[in-house]
């Protein structure tokens, strides 16, 4: 159950390592993505360096921010390929 204010959102990323590097390198600091149920969100890119593996970064995540839209969670729902 999730704690009352709490917007839970889920997004498939398909970032390439190209691409990653950009962000990894500070070039790019806001990744901006659309969720399952068609939101638009953004997020800090340094929360996807613990995920990025040679292809980059792919899979199902759930971004979860408090009512003021500030970011408590972000976890990968899927396991790496």
């Amino acid at each position: 159950m999730s704690a009352p204010g709490l917007r839970r959102y889920r997004i498939h990323l398909a970032i390439p390592r190209a691409e990653m590097e950009d962000y990894y390198s500070g070039r790019a600091t806001t990744v901006h993505a659309v969720t399952e149920d068609g939101v638009s969100v953004q997020f800090p890119a340094r929360i996807l360096r613990s995920h990025l593996d040679q292809r980059g970064v792919h899979g199902t995540f759930e971004l979860v921010t408090d009512q003021y839209h500030h970011l408590q969670e972000f976890r990968r729902l899927d396991r790496p390929a």
